[in-house]
């Protein structure tokens, strides 16, 4: 049986009992008590994004296509295209196997001998060490704070994933490399504001590796008084790789002190990650004065900066972004419409109805799916007619994605497309046909249908096996 059958059944059974109220002895079936779960809210991010969170309504789930940033909450700098987009996000995890290694777990280890082997000549060793170290007492972790600070400069590869699962947030990123230095950053955070004074010596050092690593401890601990060495760094270090983390590490403080600086480099500097890396951060700190800076990154040579500007204008939801959104929905790139569709929806802007409307007709399923969403995050009537019309699109998603946007406008107009699309050859687009005809009949779609066909419709329902 498909999942979620019973709160499908009982949500039509509902419905066969509304009409059997409003028109008695159409429906014959006994109404099942209970309402369906409510719908869950489009995550759009870092545990982004984090990502201005739209909810669905109460009633059946509704398949909202959601877009995720990114940078997400691993310290890699640059974006990641959404999945519809999404921010629009990642598509999906990335299956490593299992490391061969002799993993020195905490309680097969003591702090002391961890920190010894933060000296070892095996680069694994070190960075194997100074991971454990991060998952241990702060006490512990203090105690090998200096080993730490020197390991940042180490920037040999090891293999990536080396705590995966082992508890700290930081673990779960989509890495397929890591460092002795990087590990050693990651758990320096365990120590935060007592650290600050030796990562910041070190981000104005002279080595690059250290100064990178050091800027991605300083984002993991967020201490607003690491905003004016980040800046500095992000507007003269000689390394890209350098300004783009100092970029992540200000989008994590989230600080507006920062937006000046990081506008100038969402605009200007030379590495297009960097540039990329800037826009996330703005986004993340969702400030209206970094729309202009954010517009003007919509019309970047590099698609992923595009993209994540575009994400930036959805994140900070001002007005002003819906024009430079809808010049991207004609953006060459798939990835940077669909990205636009969502952050036009998420402005949820009545200006946006157009430029998703021709989204609706995107040669890209993604992008028509985002633009399904984006117009049911508007709410307008003025999208009724095109998405009738994605509701015959080729795509299942974005058919389902079009019911769900007729059910958020509630338009009675779409109640009879609504009713053909319960014999859908997909059973989650007539789920969500289902659900949207519920919604379309609260605002009074029952004046526009034929009852008795409503209600044959519905018993179809109830007998077909979900």
């Amino acid at each position: 049986m498909h999942r979620n059958g019973s709160a499908w059944i009982g949500f039509a059974g509902m419905c066969v009992g509304t009409i059997g109220v409003l028109a008695p002895g159409l429906a014959q079936e006994r109404p099942i008590s209970g309402a369906p779960a409510p719908a869950p809210a489009p995550v759009v991010g870092p545990p982004p994004a984090t990502p201005g969170v739209a909810s669905a309504p109460a009633a059946w789930p509704a398949p909202v296509v959601a877009p995720a940033p990114a940078t997400l909450l691993h310290p890699d700098a640059g974006p990641a295209p959404a999945p519809a987009p999404t921010p629009p996000g990642p598509s999906g995890p990335i299956v490593v196997p299992p490391l061969e290694l002799p993993w020195p777990t905490a309680a097969a280890q003591d702090a002391d001998a961890l920190i010894r082997q933060l000296g070892s000549s095996s680069a694994t060793d070190r960075a194997m060490a100074a991971c454990a170290l991060g998952r241990m007492r702060a006490d512990d972790v203090r105690r090998a704070r200096e080993p730490l600070l020197a390991l940042l400069t180490d920037g040999t590869e090891v293999e990536g994933r080396l705590c995966r699962n082992q508890g700290n947030r930081w673990n779960h990123g989509r890495w397929d490399e890591s460092s002795p230095g990087r590990e050693a950053a990651i758990a320096l955070e365990e120590l935060g504001t007592e650290v600050l004074e030796p990562l910041i010596d070190v981000l104005e050092g002279e080595d690059a590796v250290g100064r990178e690593n050091a800027a991605m401890a300083l984002g993991m601990i967020e201490s607003p008084r690491a905003v004016a060495p980040l800046v500095r760094v992000l507007g003269r270090d000689r390394t890209a790789p350098v300004r783009s983390r100092a970029a992540w590490a200000l989008g994590m403080i989230e600080s507006p002190d920062a937006v000046e600086a990081l506008g100038r480099a969402v605009r200007g500097d030379a590495d297009g990650k960097t540039r990329s890396q800037a826009a996330w951060a703005l986004g993340m700190i969702d400030d209206a004065d970094a729309v202009p800076a954010l517009g003007v990154a919509i019309g970047d040579t590099d698609a992923e900066v595009r993209s994540q500007a575009a994400w930036g204008l959805g994140m900070i939801e001002h007005p002003d972004g819906v024009a430079p959104l809808a010049r991207a929905m004609g953006d060459e790139d798939a990835d940077v419409r669909a990205q636009a569709a969502w952050g036009l929806g998420m402005i949820e802007h009545a200006d946006g109805v157009a430029p998703l409307l021709g989204g609706l007709r995107d040669a890209d399923t993604k992008v028509r799916a985002q633009a399904a969403w984006g117009l049911g995050m508007i709410e307008s009537r003025d999208a009724t007619s095109g998405l009738i019309d994605a509701l015959r699109d080729a795509d299942a998603d974005v058919r389902s994605q079009a019911a769900w946007a007729l059910g958020m406008i509630e338009d009675p107009a779409a109640a009879d497309a609504l009713m053909d699309a319960l014999d859908d050859e997909d059973p989650d687009v007539q789920k969500q046909a289902m659900w949207a005809l519920g919604m379309v009949m609260r605002g009074g779609g029952f004046e526009r249908i034929d009852r008795h066909q409503l209600a044959a419709a519905l018993r179809r329902a109830l007998n077909r096996d979900p």
